[in-house]
């Protein structure tokens, strides 16, 4: 009884060192006053549903005014656009490790990039991606239109890579790339219940690499700003969330499930060691982790753009979505189309901008007089 409560206790560490990890990113972020003040600028432009990028002049004064360096005026922005939850804070210190881990990791990522590539060509050339797509629109009875995140435009391209601001979105993307790795490690060791913890490591990486590569291709891909209109019941889910409410249950529950039972089978069993079984635990967690945000980092760095753009192209020839703007103001809820998706990309690539101010911001008209108006998509 007193190791699986030792047991528990070790699995239960990470939770607590949650907290302190959280304040600690907190005041690295920036606390005080000016910080606060720009803070609440930004939470200004997100809650409106604007880009950010279309208030980067205004932002860029307010920040010289306030004698925030640009450096950590991005590192606002970024954490703000990309919040960090409990499940972040959870894996934080496999983040702090990173240069030394992601070394030697090294291997195993170089191992797993083949089973990306393949999968990228299943899904994106092979077009297998956007069959199912279209096929979970024509069932569920639902359409497919684009509303672009406030981070998109051209702010987003004025970062470098030596700063921690880049990394914050691909680091979002951890933890379902940690736990779907000790989701595979424990699928493993419950079915095959194999005596070589070697053998069991092989298994499940291979294992590992192919689910991680699924889930890679699929992220970069729905990053396209993609979201289902469900008219029957008035409601707008992005693809990418969707996704996610789909595997989240799925690998949360199993892990619960998995996690309980095996530490209960250690405690059992006369040879059973539950310290061991949840310190192999922690170590596989923070691993997968490493192993998932330098999978990310790569793949992103590498192929992310490129994949991106296929898929875009494929959406548009295959679904003629149209772009729309959700936008609030005074309390009152906007839904407008602006144009098609295409228009709205090749707006967003030649990095033209309407510099928009507060003042402006607060008498926007209904419905913007750049509005092109669509063909309507019923008529024959």
């Amino acid at each position: 009884m007193q190791e699986l409560l030792w047991g528990a206790g070790i699995l239960a560490l990470p939770l607590i060192l949650a907290l302190p990890m959280r304040l600690a990113w907190q005041f690295w972020v920036g606390v005080g006053h000016e910080v606060s003040e720009y803070r609440t600028v930004v939470r200004q432009i997100l809650d409106s549903g604007h880009q950010v990028a279309s208030f980067s002049q205004t932002l860029d004064d307010i920040a010289r005014n306030l004698r925030i360096p640009p450096a950590k005026q991005r590192l606002i922005e970024a954490e703000m656009l990309h919040p960090l939850t409990l499940s972040h804070f959870l894996l934080l210190p496999a983040l702090l490790i990173l240069p030394l881990s992601a070394i030697m990791a090294l291997p195993l990522v170089l191992i797993g990039f083949p089973f990306m590539l393949f999968m990228e060509y299943l899904l994106i050339r092979k077009r297998l991606l956007i069959w199912s797509l279209k096929t979970i629109e024509r069932l569920m009875h639902w359409q497919v239109i684009h509303i672009p995140k406030p981070h998109r435009g051209s702010r987003e391209q004025r970062k470098s890579l030596t700063e921690f601001s880049q990394h914050i979105e691909h680091f979002n993307y951890v933890p379902q790339a940690a736990f779907l790795g000790l989701f595979a490690w424990l699928i493993v060791h419950w079915v095959f219940n194999l005596d070589s913890l070697i053998v069991e490591l092989v298994v499940s990486s291979f294992l590992y690499m192919v689910l991680l590569s699924v889930l890679s291709v699929l992220n970069t891909a729905f990053e396209a700003d993609l979201v289902f209109v469900d008219p029957a019941k008035g409601r707008l889910v992005p693809v990418n969330q969707w996704l996610e409410g789909v595997l989240n249950p799925i690998v949360g529950i199993g892990l619960l499930f998995l996690l309980g039972r095996n530490l209960l089978e250690e405690s059992r069993d006369v040879g059973g060691n539950p310290v061991l079984f949840a310190t192999v635990v922690l170590t596989l967690l923070y691993g997968a982790a490493i192993v998932g945000i330098s999978y990310r980092w790569g793949y992103s760095s590498w192929r992310g753009e490129r994949v991106r753009h296929d898929f875009e192209e494929q959406v548009i020839e295959n679904l003629e979505p149209l772009s729309y703007d959700l936008t609030r103001s005074k309390g009152r809820i906007d839904f407008n189309v602006r144009m098609g998706m295409n228009e709205r990309l090749s707006a967003f690539e030649s990095g033209i901008n309407q510099q928009l101010t507060f003042e402006e911001l607060q008498n926007l008209p209904t419905i913007p007089k750049d509005t092109k108006a669509p063909k309507n998509p019923l008529k024959k």
